[in-house]
């Protein structure tokens, strides 16, 4: 997954004002994270929805079998090679460890808390260019807000 670039922090004139145009900068940087935020959704839903279906697919196989016992397994064997039992066991170990290296990437890429912290940056800068256009905020305090908002950026 694409790391965001983060823009050069935005320097100050005496007068307090920005340098370069600051609505430019919060709004490139606010599209990064939305599209960032885009990719890793859609990531976490893929990741989520394969760790419950497989781990779903791994139950259904070996359910009928525990709850049929030896009657449903010798009913099904004439029309495999193996005992049927072994089969069922063997898909659901795939679908089991399908569904265990799912639910493992998922938390071993923090997606979860990556994509609150986009989120949070996403917020905070909506804010920093709502101050902007209502004049709530000076240019100084736009400027040292974003530079917050830049920081978290490399950890999304």
């Amino acid at each position: 997954m694409g790391e965001i670039v983060a823009p050069e922090f935005v320097a100050d004139d005496r007068n307090g004002g920005s340098v370069s145009d600051l609505s430019v900068l919060i709004s490139g940087t606010r599209k990064e994270v939305s599209a960032y935020l885009t990719r890793a959704r859609s990531q976490q839903r893929r990741l989520l929805n394969v760790a419950i279906v497989a781990g779903a697919l791994a139950s259904a196989l070996v359910a009928p079998l525990a709850i049929g016992g030896t009657d449903l397994s010798e009913a099904l064997n004439p029309h495999f090679d193996l005992p049927i039992w072994q089969i069922a066991c063997g898909i659901a170990a795939v679908f089991s460890l399908l569904a265990a290296i799912a639910t493992q990437m998922l938390k071993s890429q923090n997606l979860e808390e990556r994509v609150a912290r986009a989120e949070s940056v996403r917020v905070k800068l909506g804010i920093l260019a709502m101050g902007r256009i209502t004049g709530s905020l000076t240019p100084a305090q736009i400027s040292t807000e974003y530079a917050a908002c830049l920081e978290l950026i490399p950890f999304i």
